[in-house]
């Protein structure tokens, strides 16, 4: 059993370091635009309009990229925006600002910058290569899909946005009882996307059981908590960094879990299985746009 485990974890980290040192391909002659996607969201009024913004941004997106297989991990997050947003304006938060506003801003905008830069052909951390490399070519289903780049986004990019901000708000007081509300509307927001995914992209997420998930033995409800509680004590030691020497260990220990956690989720599902899922994609209202050219697969940046 030691051995197994011992061989599982290697053949991980080799995979991981395969993801570091393959380099992205430029972007083909002729590719579609960015369909007028902004490449950040600015934040300037009330913390729940910052949030409304994100959405319209993120729906953009999502309308653009069509049947592509990035569409849904967009078509999730605008579906999170929009609650968070709610949330907001109900008084959810005790600093409404920092939550609607600087960290989920600034949250946005790292997956934004990771879209754009995969698009012009220039690097990305490994964790979302993995998952625009899943998207452009795999075989796998749109809840494999959604998980890379949450996996990416919450994993990699998190860590680096709740340093930057601090595990503190001015007065002392722990942010941790906010973002542990975030979670919370995360979690109310997360069955209605799901419905939202397998009616417009795939219907396996429909099944309501786990053959969609290849780490079955988490839901992906539980995967997401795990992850979330990861980012906030990955953050911890960016933020206490007292040099450059810290500062990089602590950001290798932030991309080589990410990285590795893509390996786990990259398992290829049935062969063809693409094509079935983009017939059933062009199928719904709405498919189209960026990315559906030559059979809605995806293949475009």
């Amino acid at each position: 059993m030691k051995g197994s485990t011992t061989t599982r974890r290697a053949a991980g980290l080799a995979a991981s370091v395969l993801l570091l040192l393959f380099p992205v391909a430029a972007e083909p002659a002729g590719a579609a635009p960015a369909a007028g996607v902004p490449r950040e969201v600015h934040c300037a009024g009330p913390p729940a309009g910052c949030a409304d913004e994100a959405a319209r941004v993120l729906g953009r997106l999502r309308d653009g990229l069509g049947c592509d297989h990035r569409a849904p991990f967009a078509a999730v997050y605008t579906r999170l925006q929009e609650s968070l947003a709610a949330a907001v304006r109900a008084g959810a938060f005790d600093e409404p600002r920092w939550v609607g506003g600087s960290l989920n801003t600034g949250f946005v905008n790292h997956y934004l910058a990771a879209y754009h830069a995969d698009r012009a052909g220039r690097p990305v951390p490994a964790a979302w290569r993995a998952a625009f490399d899943a998207a452009r070519s795999g075989d796998l289903n749109a809840g494999q899909d959604v998980l890379l780049a949450s996996n990416a986004h919450i994993q990699r990019d998190m860590p680096y946005v709740l340093a930057a901000l601090g595990p503190r708000a001015p007065g002392g007081a722990s942010r941790k009882p906010d973002y542990e509300r975030v979670q919370a509307v995360l979690d109310r927001a997360y069955q209605p996307a799901v419905e939202d995914v397998a009616r417009r992209y795939d219907p396996l997420l429909a099944l309501g059981d786990s053959r969609w998930n290849p780490l079955a033995r988490h839901t992906a409800r539980e995967l997401l908590h795990l992850w979330r509680e990861t980012a906030w004590e990955n953050a911890r030691p960016q933020a206490a960094a007292d040099g450059p020497a810290a500062r990089r260990r602590a950001e290798e220990a932030i991309e080589a879990n990410a990285a590795h956690w893509a390996v786990l989720l990259s398992v290829p599902g049935p062969p063809g299985y693409r094509s079935g899922r983009d017939a059933y994609c062009r199928t719904r209202a709405g498919a189209g746009g960026e990315g559906t050219g030559g059979g809605g697969t995806g293949g475009g940046r």
